[in-house]
């Protein structure tokens, strides 16, 4: 077994892979030695007696958060999500507490913190994931983990951020220090080594409060001083925001108004033409409906942000 202690030893701190389960945790290593002879030109073997060793558990874990920047939030809103992803990073099989706590460095705290697991792997949080404080996971075993949250209803300033921490500690070691061992912890009473993260793992994901507003302006101008069968309705929806900030996925929508038809080909964004079909351009005429796609858009002090849809229609 001291063999077998050293060799993980050895193994902690030569591998430069943070993600490779190695021989899993209580393998029997087995080696016999041959001996091959002759006597009066008759060849003769003989084999030894075979050493057993078994591998010890080497225990670790790795949290990353997955969102690629801070999640933009509002005073008082509810469920809001944050990703992390947990990866088994020992040998053998090992399960998991988890916590949450806030950064002493934030500008709020959170109401409401809870964590959930990926329980149906759909990359999603949704009503098929479950509640956890813990969780089981094979060698290099990972599942997506949720911290849910709650944005207490206050005055914030734009920019205000929560940091909160997801830490995972292994329930079989998870000192926090490198190469401690503990004795007959692990997989089938094999002792246990705390590697690299000693058996424990945080990362912080961020909350960021975003005052910005959005405001639609529509006005309508016609081909003909007096409204009639034929006559051409011009829509002008101008796209503004208000405030400092981010705002994701904008989508323009409004429906063709009754008595009249869309006039093929009339749709523009900032006067440039967007075709009718859902092609790769970001505008669309389907159902009776235009749609276009402004996607993420911003304003800083000294950028304002605007953008004009025009579209046509004909009174019936």
């Amino acid at each position: 077994m001291i063999k077998v202690i050293f060799a993980l030893l050895a193994y902690i701190l030569l591998s430069v892979n943070s993600n490779a389960k190695g021989v899993e945790a209580g393998t029997d290593i087995t080696n016999i030695a041959t001996l091959e002879y002759q006597i009066g030109g008759v060849s003769h073997s003989m084999s030894s007696n075979s050493v057993v060793d078994r591998v010890d558990q080497l225990i670790d874990v790795n949290l990353v958060w997955q969102d690629t920047a801070a999640i933009l939030v509002e005073s008082g809103e509810t469920n809001r999500v944050l990703t992390y992803k947990i990866t088994n990073t020992g040998n053998g099989k090992d399960k998991f507490t988890l916590t949450n706590s806030n950064d002493p460095s934030s500008n709020f705290n959170i109401n409401n913190p809870r964590i959930f697991s990926d329980s149906n792997n759909n990359g999603i949080y949704d009503g098929g994931d479950l509640l956890v404080s813990e969780m089981w996971l094979e060698a290099d075993g990972t599942s997506l983990l949720f911290l849910i949250s709650d944005i207490p209803t206050a005055t914030y300033a734009n920019g205000n951020q929560s940091k909160n921490i997801l830490e995972a500690i292994s329930a079989t070691g998870g000192s926090g220090a490198t190469g401690t061992i503990h004795s007959g912890a692990g997989i089938d009473g094999v002792d246990a080594i705390d590697s690299f993260n000693g058996g424990r793992s945080h990362a912080v994901g961020t909350y960021e409060i975003n005052l910005v507003g959005v405001k639609l302006t529509k006005s309508a101008s016609t081909n003909t001083s007096d409204v009639f069968t034929g006559t051409i309705i011009t829509y002008t929806i101008l796209v503004t925001l208000e405030g400092v900030g981010n705002v994701e996925t904008l989508v323009v929508n409004d429906t063709i108004p009754a008595g009249t038809s869309y006039v093929a080909g009339s749709l523009r964004l900032d006067g440039v033409s967007l075709s009718d079909s859902g092609d790769s351009d970001v505008g669309n005429f389907v159902s009776n409906e235009i749609a276009v796609n402004l996607g993420n858009a911003s304003q800083t002090a000294t950028i304002p942000y605007a953008k004009t849809v025009t579209f046509q229609v004909r009174i019936d």
